[in-house]
Formats: C-alpha cells, structure tokens, sequence
C-alpha cells in the first residue's frame, strides 16, 4: 500500500518516479510496523485514522485484499530469506484466479525452499500426510484477510500464536480449521506440540469455541470471516457440520450486507440448506423472517460440542447466543479492499 504526501501534485504532474530511480522515495509503502522506520508516517496516520482502521489489523498487519505486497514485507522468508512475489506466482501459464505459477498450488510453493522438511512433511505439521493440515499454507497463510465478499488468504507468513490472537484480534490458523474448539484448546496444543509458552486466555474463550466468539460478538471484519470460514470445505472436515445453520442464521440479520452475504454463502454449503433462499439486501423484516425460517429449519443433534453453544441435548442455548450478540462490536468498519 503506497502514499503520496501531495495528493494535489500526483493529480496535476502523475508519478514523480522515472526508470532507475527509488521508486520507495516517489511512493513509500505504508507500513505500521516499521513507524520507528517511516518518521512520515506518524503524522500521516494521525491525520488520516482511517488509513490504519480500514486496512491494518491493530498489530499493523494487513487485513483487506488486493495489498499483498504488505503481507510480503513483513514475512521472514522475504526478510531473512529471497521470497518475492515470482518465488509463488508467474504472469503467465498460470489460472488467472490467482496466477499461482505451475507447481505451485501444493506444498512445493514452500518446500522449493524448505527442502529439509520434504522427506518428513508430518514431522513438522503434526497431522496426516493427506489432510489439509498438512498443507503449508494453511497454517502458514490462513485466509485473514476480507475481499471480494470472501476470506483471501493472507501473505504474511506466520505461525500460530494465541497470544497474537488475543492481542490483536486476528484469528488464528488453528481456530479457522478446528472451529468447535476454543482458544485454550490451542494454546494447549501449541504448547503440547511445538513448545509454545501457553498465555493466559480469558474466561469466555476457555468455553466457548474462538470462531463462535467472532462470528456472534467480533468486529464486522471478523464476523465476516468467521461465516466465511463455517463454509470452508477443509474447517468443515475438521469440525464437523450441523451445528453452524442456527449461528450462521443470527448473521442472516446482520447490519452489514457483506456479511450477511457470507453468512447465506457459508449457510448454503450446510447440509439440508443447499437450496435455502435468501435476499441479502432485501428489508430487515424480510431478513428476519429468513432468519426465523432457517432456525426453525435446523434439525438438532445431541453429538455436537458444547463449545458450539448447544446443550447436551443438542438444543442451542438462546439466552448465551443472544448475549454475545447484544455485546458485539458494532463500531462502524470499512475495509477498503
């Protein structure tokens, strides 16, 4: 993500920058990570707030699609490594979807550097050789990022880390996959499998599962990922399905189209709901009355886990659901993608 001090300039006279020169003097790259760095930003950040509220997660990473380049600055592998962009994509022969060069859409986008970890791959992902655990990006690159009315994944390259999440806001790997379980359920098992020093986790997220938290009481980035991800075939392997029609039916009333948008999408890939209809831009008594009708549609099963918000008979417990849900985060949000 760029910035041009003198917007005025840039209208009347274009790019200053000619071929050979420093294109970061022309146009530098945003980046609140390095403020120390950038002594230009601070009072480009204070004067314009939104710059940060509307593309950056409160730790400075990105959080909207379209300025992957930012999530490339501040990975390892391009700090301490020769990432770039052509290290995964290519121009040309590659699907235009996504411009992933050949060879690249497996693990071989990452082992082609980390070679070592080739002839032992579950060594180091801890989970079956076939499973979408053991795909690099899915730990490594989750989708954290909101565009196109979808999750994209993001670009920096991380590991899992509870105290990140909790710190920031953003969610997890782990918590994205495994959606019936809580934050203390992972930083339980990053520390049993990694070493990772376990934080102190809150209450609520000792009980309740981490994606049930940000789909009913996040932010509306959040929330949009959260439903975005009760759709997402790998997270529905790992946790099951059944249990997400009637929290995926809160969000059919939610204040912003986007995510009610994602919530139907997410809701439409569950089972019994495929040709379930809805409008999401239509008015709030029509959005609530599909939101009546998809409750009433939901059958419920006593083997899903209470993390989930379900009693031991598989009823959902109403009075939990809707006070998470009166303290939600409904500050204003817009993530500019």
């Amino acid at each position: 993500m760029k910035w041009f001090d003198k917007s005025e300039e840039w209208t009347a006279h274009g790019f200053r920058y000619r071929p050979g020169d420093d294109l970061n003097k022309t146009t530098p790259i945003i980046r609140p990570t390095q403020l120390e760095k950038q002594p230009w930003l601070k009072p480009v950040l204070k004067k314009n707030p939104s710059i940060f509220n509307d593309f950056f997660w409160p730790d400075g990473h990105i959080r909207v699609t379209g300025r992957e380049y930012n999530g490339l600055l501040e990975s390892p592998c391009y700090q301490r490594g020769e990432m770039s962009c052509v290290s995964c994509h290519s121009m040309h022969e590659s699907d235009p979807d996504d411009q992933l060069a050949r060879g690249m859409r497996g693990n071989q986008a990452c082992l082609q550097c980390h070679d070592e970890m080739s002839a032992d791959l579950t060594r180091h992902t801890r989970h079956a050789a076939d499973s979408s655990g053991s795909n690099c990006t899915n730990c490594h690159m989750p989708h954290t990022s909101y565009g196109l009315l979808k999750a994209i994944r993001g670009h920096t390259i991380e590991t899992p880390d509870v105290t990140t999440t909790l710190a920031t806001g953003r969610p997890n790997a782990c918590n994205l996959c495994h959606l019936d379980k809580t934050l203390d359920w992972t930083a339980e098992q990053l520390a049993k499998r990694t070493g990772q020093a376990k934080p102190t986790v809150p209450g609520e997220h000792r009980t309740t599962a981490a994606s049930v938290l940000w789909l009913l009481k996040g932010d509306a980035g959040q929330r949009a990922l959260a439903a975005w991800h009760m759709g997402w075939q790998p997270a529905l392997e790992a946790s099951g399905s059944g249990w997400q029609q009637p929290l995926l039916a809160e969000l059919l009333n939610d204040p912003y189209s986007a995510v009610r948008y994602m919530a139907h999408k997410a809701l439409a890939r569950q089972p019994g709901f495929g040709e379930f209809e809805y409008d999401f831009v239509a008015d709030e008594p029509a959005r609530l009355a599909k939101r009546k009708a998809a409750l009433a549609k939901w059958k419920p099963s006593p083997t899903n886990p209470a993390a989930v918000l379900l009693n031991a008979n598989g009823q959902r417990l109403t009075n939990q659901v809707q006070q998470l849900i009166q303290t939600r985060d409904n500050r204003p949000m817009r993530l500019r993608e």
